[in-house]
């Protein structure tokens, strides 16, 4: 978080995101901006690195090839055949939030996924993704009947609960990271310059880190449960 850097800290300023200009009267706030650059990093970032790709790769090459595999690794242990044709989508959510929930540690920056609209939208992405892709692999009605098994009488219950997988996806990575911010601007108000550090690169770092691998990993489970 950047509240180290601060000659202020606003704890209730991080309850929500901060208009910083309009298009066209549409207030633009800082989550998007931010969320706008980690993506335009990332385009340019990847055309980096697939510009110049070698058979003997060098560092950079190897480090993003390794990143890769695990993820499909991770994929292919939890949902059988699905690694390789997942890497897009699944790849694009662990390395969109786990940038979004370090890049805190630079000054005057705000975690994107501290704003529950941005967690929301990848709760809601995970949960539209996984359901078109059961629908493609079982077919609609076999997609449909499922909610009514193993009896008809849970069906209310079985759709209840796919509903509620975004809202507790979401909040759940909403929650750690704002509860993370919070507890950085009350040590650096009550203890500025001393304790925010660790738990700067505690909470950026470290729990941001297993909060990616985290949602990213539900994601998977919710795919795979939804295609089997």
């Amino acid at each position: 978080m950047h509240y180290f850097y601060l000659a202020q800290f606003d704890i209730e300023a991080q309850a929500g995101p901060k208009a910083l200009f309009e298009i066209f009267g549409i207030p633009v706030n800082d989550t998007t901006v931010i969320g706008y650059a980690i993506t335009i990093g990332l385009i340019i970032f990847a055309r980096i690195v697939t510009s110049n790709l070698q058979v003997i790769p060098g560092r950079l090459q190897s480090a993003v090839e390794i990143l890769l595999e695990a993820i499909v690794n991770t994929t292919e242990g939890m949902m059988s055949g699905g690694g390789r044709k997942l890497l897009p989508f699944i790849g694009t959510i662990a390395l969109f939030i786990g940038i979004s929930n370090i890049i805190g540690i630079l000054p005057l920056v705000k975690n994107p996924t501290a704003d529950l609209n941005m967690t929301l939208a990848f709760g809601l992405s995970v949960f539209v993704f996984s359901n078109a892709y059961a629908i493609k692999v079982k077919g609609f009605w076999p997609y449909l009947k499922g909610f009514a098994e193993p009896m008809i009488f849970i069906l209310p219950i079985n759709i209840l609960g796919e509903l509620a997988k975004p809202i507790s996806h979401s909040f759940r990575l909403f929650g750690n990271v704002f509860g993370g911010s919070v507890l950085i601007a009350l040590a650096a108000y009550f203890v500025p310059g001393i304790l925010p550090v660790p738990l700067m690169a505690w909470f950026d770092i470290f729990i941001g880190l297993v909060q990616a691998l985290i949602f990213t990993m539900l994601a998977i489970a919710y795919i795979s449960i939804a295609s089997e």
